[in-house]
């Protein structure tokens, strides 16, 4: 999903990014790095869906590796 689509999800359920951060005890841009998908932590996404109830493989699929080769075969 897009960040914006992410952060409206949340807004939609009556929170915002910042006030999640806050009740977790996290910085601000903690959250914002995650929801862009600049930033990885699991009890950050978890808490997102768990507000939005959209699965966490639906916000953040993942995005297949690929080798050094680019080809998906590993060498």
């Amino acid at each position: 999903m897009h960040p914006e689509q992410i952060k409206a999800a949340i807004r939609m359920k009556d929170t915002t990014p910042a006030r999640l951060a806050d009740e977790m005890g996290l910085c601000a841009s903690t959250f914002s790095m995650v929801i862009a998908g600049r930033g990885k932590s699991a009890r950050v996404m978890n808490r997102i869906a768990e507000v939005t109830g959209i699965p966490v493989s639906t916000m953040w699929p993942e995005k297949p590796s690929l080798s050094r080769h680019g080809n998906g075969v590993a060498a």
